[in-house]
């Protein structure tokens, strides 16, 4: 393995990573409702000077530890309040985190294999697209996988397994990088390397890496780096802080979902095959190839262990997103990373495999298709016809046998899709994920002087570009799943009530969301209203209401 070969590897995969995750980083506005809530804490926490709690709405939040608002921080004051800056530190992580993989490949299974599995890791979809976005999932991943790593790098079999400086060394890197996991997102940062580790302990029968005087310094730098900030906030906030995180943030999502529809078996299943797109046949023939994978023993067990034990924590666990299981992505970009170095070398095993391949490439390049049946989607019909050809491309070119022009046409697909999901199409997506565009309708017409309510959805994103807002209208008595120091202004009694209080109010909405509203009206509301993509604002004035 030469170092110039390591030095182009490195190279390719930080320009794909300049496209995957910088391209046009600032063009769309804070995607609601998680990035405002990211980005208004952040900027509360400059402006109060305060870099000990956390604030949004004027008041402490306890949702996430601090590590990633202190990175809010730093950006922001660097490269001030905008979009660019909010969303940096993700993209850096992620950027990070697939020069690990490929490292980490690199050793345990190849130049060519480690290459390839940093490649699928930078292009897959769901992890090109969450890299771009202000939230904790791409940092906490990148020090989870880096803790994943590092304990391999202590525990891995060598012809001498007994204790010596180096494995010890790995050890406290480990621990290191675990308490940074546990200041980015609480105490999954522990409980996911700790599953995957005494997994693979338990079942190769080995002992733990490090005894001694060197397990001592790990864990005491563990406990300098993560303790400080919780005991902190425990002796400020005591009780409230206990119940607020530690219960309603970590327990109770445990046992209750925050998104009902999402609590299903098959949920994560899903997010793990459509998330690979493009490399959707690659997972198919990885999954065909499992077993002689495994087989392999040494790392490719641990990789397992790891991938395994938090695939079933995180599927019994309520609540679910596609977010919480991002550093899933790593460990199946290895896997597949071994099984393309294999394709290529060899070309496919056996018939099932060529079919599943072409059957799942085809179905990758028509399901992109189906945005044509949809002529509300039209906006995007560019966007996806340069993807569906890129992926009928690599589809023909699978078809021929599994070759470098398929990799790169299936890696084209997903950096034609971030160019003109920011270029092309950056209009209409931002006008339907991003509150942003209807903020400044709302500051170019609307009285200055007049209340504004939105929906617990939008309400950060519109506090956040507009400073206005700062009341939510809903029909739920609790429209937030953590509570947010808001006054709520329930259903239509409750907005006719406020109108006639307070004058004419502007409400900013998704269209459902007033529609909900609407329809416990016994007689429509008289409104006035602007459309901005999916969302709308409102005036509803006091004689309107009495006519």
């Amino acid at each position: 393995m030469s170092s110039s070969s390591a030095r182009r590897d490195v190279a390719l995969l930080l320009l794909v990573c300049a496209l995957a995750f910088g391209w046009q980083l600032g063009r769309l506005g804070l995607i609601d409702p998680d990035e405002p809530f990211y980005a208004q804490t952040a900027a509360e926490m400059l402006d109060r000077h305060d870099w000990v709690t956390p604030h949004i709405f004027g008041h402490p939040q306890f949702e996430k530890p601090a590590l990633f608002y202190w990175l809010g921080c730093l950006s922001f004051s660097a490269l001030g309040r905008n979009e660019l800056a909010a969303r940096l530190p993700g993209a850096l992580a992620a950027t990070l985190l697939v020069l690990l993989t490929w490292a980490f490949g690199r050793r345990a299974f190849g130049a060519r294999a480690g290459l390839l599995a940093g490649l699928v890791l930078a292009t897959g979809i769901a992890f090109s697209v969450i890299a771009r976005m202000m939230l904790t999932d791409v940092v906490f991943a990148l020090f989870v996988c880096g803790t994943c790593f590092a304990f391999w790098r202590a525990a891995e079999p060598r012809a001498d397994d007994g204790p010596e400086p180096q494995r010890t060394g790995w050890v406290v890197v480990s621990l290191v990088l675990t308490a940074l996991a546990v200041l980015t997102k609480g105490p999954l940062g522990s409980l996911i390397p700790g599953l995957a580790a005494f997994a693979w302990l338990r079942l190769t029968r080995r002992r733990f890496p490090a005894r001694g005087a060197g397990l001592a310094l790990a864990v005491a730098l563990y406990l300098l780096i993560a303790l400080p900030w919780y005991a902190t906030m425990l002796a400020l906030y005591r009780w409230d802080y206990v119940r607020a995180f530690v219960i309603h943030e970590n327990l109770e999502r445990l046992i209750r979902a925050e998104h009902p529809a999402n609590n299903r078996l098959d949920y994560y299943p899903a997010v793990l095959i459509l998330g690979s797109f493009p490399w959707i046949p690659l997972l198919g023939v990885t999954l065909m190839r499992v077993r002689r994978l495994l087989a392999m023993g040494g790392v490719t067990l641990y990789l397992a262990c790891w991938f395994a034990t938090s695939f079933v924590f995180f599927t019994i666990a309520q609540s679910k997103l596609p977010t919480y299981i991002l550093f899933l992505f790593v460990p199946l970009a290895l896997f597949a990373g071994v099984t393309l170095d294999a394709l290529l070398r060899e070309g496919f095993r056996s018939r099932a495999e060529r079919v599943l391949a072409l059957a799942l490439a085809a179905f990758q390049a028509l399901g992109v298709c189906v945005v044509f049946f949809f002529p509300a989607f039209r906006a995007f019909f560019v966007l996806a016809a340069v993807a569906a050809g890129s992926m009928g491309l690599a589809a023909i070119l699978l078809s021929r046998k599994p070759s470098a022009g398929w990799v790169a046409a299936s890696v084209a697909a997903t950096l034609a899709l971030v160019v003109g999901a920011t270029t092309w199409s950056a209009g209409a997506i931002e006008a339907e994920t991003s509150v942003r565009p209807a903020a400044m309708v709302l500051e170019r017409h609307a009285d200055p002087d007049a209340p504004v309510l939105t929906s617990a959805f939008l309400a950060r994103g519109v506090w956040y570009y507009s400073r206005r807002g700062g009341r939510v209208l809903s029909n739920r008595g609790q429209p937030f799943f953590t509570p947010h120091p808001l006054p709520l202004v329930r259903g239509p009694a409750g907005l006719s009530e406020f109108v006639l209080e307070h004058g004419t109010t502007y409400c900013v909405m998704r269209a459902r969301e007033w529609r909900e509203i609407e329809k416990l009206e016994v007689t429509p509301i008289p409104v006035e209203r602007d459309t901005v993509g999916d969302k709308l604002i409102v005036r509803v004035s006091a004689p309107a209401l009495l006519r």
